[in-house]
């Protein structure tokens, strides 16, 4: 009996099993596609998730380093490292630019004239005319230098762009070029001083706003050239201003090592050599004693060694062409610029002395200082020349 009992529960619990069975499935199936869908989700979410992350992780790092600034050890932040706008800093170069102009025009004007001092007359017209072009032969110079910076800037998207060797050297040679401008208006009754006179008179004496002008145009200019050139310093220089005279000298000591061509066989090559070369001669001509220098400005004691400041700029310009040709990146924008200054340079200077020597009706008479050192004039003239040769290699001799 028992046995039947047994038989007949184990029988109702397989029935009940049974019609159990169906909604087991679906109950099954319905939680199946329920955590597949959820899965699929969660996946779909890390994807996106992780996308985004790359997105963030490729941005500038500058931005990201300036808003999350890094902690250093011992306390502190680190240092955010400075935007760069290439356009303004490119407008920066072309204002200053177009003051320094402007500055040296100015002085030009108002000290080659009669009357200046009082009493000290032009002998023709002429002579006022050749010598005012010849003083503003530096104009292609300074155009080309600062047209070269404002176009680097323009053209880069950080920092690096004006670490380049040719605007380091052209920063540091407007800083001081500029400086050396500034330094000649302040100091202007000393260094146009006329011997002999009593009272002492000077060619050249600046006063109330028109020195504060002048002084304010080069300091801009001597400003943003200094700034920038600490700003694409080696980080290990940079930090430490102490170090920097001693870069500088470094460099300018390596500069002068190089002045000789690579290449002998390379006209090009000897022609930005020579013209480098020269710029510094010419430039130690001018700081020195009376007549010599009256070379290469033929202006006498009114603005010859206010020139010396751009011979400078003029060996820099130079000395980059020729590493330009050594570095076979003669044909770049930068240095078709820096090539066109010189070329002007050039034209200017050789229109004026032809203009004095052909057209003046006081030369010789009135060119006292000229005809005491008549081979330094020469030599000033035909390398001066050197400017107007091709930069082609197999070219003859003008203007490409």
């Amino acid at each position: 009996m028992l046995r039947v009992l047994l038989f007949i529960v184990a029988l109702a619990t397989v029935r009940a099993s049974a019609f159990r069975a169906p909604e087991t499935r679906r109950a099954f199936c319905a939680r199946y596609i329920k955590e597949k869908t959820i899965n699929r989700a969660k996946t779909d979410f890390l994807a996106m998730a992780s996308k985004i992350k790359n997105s963030l992780d490729v941005e500038d790092t500058t931005n990201s380093r300036y808003e999350n600034p890094t902690v250093l050890r011992g306390g502190g932040e680190a240092d955010a490292p400075s935007k760069f706008c290439g356009k303004l800093l490119a407008g920066g170069y072309t204002a200053c630019g177009l003051a320094a102009t402007a500055a040296w025009s100015t002085i030009v004007y108002t000290t080659i004239r009669s009357n200046q001092p009082l009493g000290a007359m032009m002998p023709s017209w002429q002579h006022q005319f050749y010598a005012r072009i010849g003083a503003m032969s530096a104009v292609p110079l300074i155009g080309s230098a600062f047209y070269t910076l404002a176009s680097s800037a323009s053209k880069s998207s950080s920092w690096d762009g004006m670490s380049t060797p040719t605007c380091r050297r052209h920063n540091l040679a407007i800083a001081a070029s500029s400086v050396a401008s500034a330094l000649w208006v302040g100091f202007a009754p000393i260094i146009t001083k006329i011997p002999g006179t009593d009272p002492l008179v000077s060619h050249q004496i600046y006063k109330g706003a028109m020195r504060a002008g002048l002084i304010g145009c080069y300091g801009s200019a001597a400003a943003l050239g200094a700034a920038v050139w600490a700003r694409t310093l080696p980080e290990d220089v940079r930090g430490n201003p102490f170090k920097w005279p001693g870069h500088i000298a470094d460099g300018v000591s390596k500069s002068l090592m190089s002045l000789a061509p690579a290449c002998l066989d390379n006209p090009v090559n000897v022609k930005y050599s020579l013209l480098a070369s020269s710029f510094l001669i010419f430039t130690g001509l001018q700081l020195g004693s009376h007549p010599l220098s009256a070379i290469p400005t033929w202006t006498g004691r009114r603005c010859s060694r206010a020139f010396a400041a751009w011979t400078i700029l003029g060996a820099t310009t130079a000395f980059d062409l020729k590493e330009a040709t050594e570095n076979d990146t003669l044909g770049s924008h930068t240095s078709r610029a820096l090539s066109n200054g010189l070329k002007g340079f050039g034209s200017m200077y050789l229109l004026a002395r032809a203009g004095c020597v052909l057209l003046d009706p006081s030369w010789p008479h009135a060119y006292h200082a000229i005809t005491q050192v008549p081979a330094w004039a020469t030599a000033a003239i035909f390398m001066t020349g050197l400017a107007l040769r091709s930069d082609k290699k197999d070219a003859p001799y003008y203007i490409n």
